[in-house]
């Protein structure tokens, strides 16, 4: 398996689109912070609390950028028949979906450390600071940090999970964002469809335990602990839930 991994990472540390987007994620990064500066420039206040509170209200954008991350390490595989190569060069199917997800998982980690790490710095160098506020707003960063990692965690192994078991990387794409974005909004209308009916329990629960519902909730209420521990739970069943079907519908896919 560590072979395997460790040729997934020379693949996509060896692909341009590695490279440019992390570029391009840190250029935005850096026009954002540009764009406080020159709020402060035309007598505006914008500072390392107001900075940092913007991260946390855009945690919930990790989630598409699970896609972009696993299209990163399946590399068109079916496209490019390479997928098929493994297969037929006899490594095991449990080990190419595990080994796959794995490198995912851990560039996904890479990256969410340098682009927030990055991020923060820049506010903390260039935005008005206030010692007691900013220990504050750091402490509800690491919260919501937290409480988001096993959610996109989850929603990794379904996007995973979608593109080996869909043909085309759009369709997978499609597919993985109507399962982790479009069916909360759903779920929220059929609640409000069924109000005043025993289905709309059913429905709000649900909802309130949807990835993106959760991570967007964190902010609001940040401290509580108990919430974080309730989005583990969520982001675990999630991870074995896609994986044990990933593995299982991959192990009897007919690959061409």
């Amino acid at each position: 398996m560590m072979n395997y991994i460790r040729a997934e990472f020379y693949k996509v540390f060896h692909r341009k689109y590695t490279w440019i987007t992390l570029v391009v994620v840190l250029a935005l990064e850096a026009l954002l912070v540009s764009g406080y500066l020159f709020i402060n420039g035309h007598g505006g206040f914008e500072t390392f609390y107001s900075g940092a509170a913007m991260l946390c209200v855009m945690l919930s954008i990790g989630f598409y950028a699970a896609m972009i991350i696993c299209d990163m390490v399946f590399a068109s595989q079916y496209k490019s028949s390479t997928l098929k190569n493994e297969v037929a060069f006899g490594i095991p199917r449990h080990r190419i979906y595990l080994g796959k997800f794995l490198t995912s998982l851990v560039l996904s980690l890479l990256f969410l450390v340098v682009m927030t790490g990055f991020y923060l710095a820049l506010c903390w160098l260039t935005l008005y600071r206030d010692p007691e506020r900013d220990t504050y707003i750091m402490q509800v960063v690491g919260y919501c940090l937290a409480t988001a990692l096993p959610l996109w965690i989850g929603v990794l192994a379904c996007t995973n999970a979608c593109l080996f078991l869909i043909r085309s990387e759009l369709a997978a794409s499609i597919a993985a964002v109507g399962v982790f974005a479009v069916t909360s909004p759903v779920l929220e209308l059929c609640g409000a469809i069924f109000i005043a009916t025993p289905a709309y329990p059913v429905f709000q629960f649900l909802h309130r335990y949807m990835p993106t519902v959760m991570v967007d909730t964190a902010y609001t209420i940040a401290g509580d602990w108990a919430y974080c521990g309730q989005a583990w739970i969520v982001g675990a069943i999630w991870l074995a839930v896609f994986t044990v079907i990933g593995l299982l519908a991959f192990r009897n896919k007919e690959i061409k």
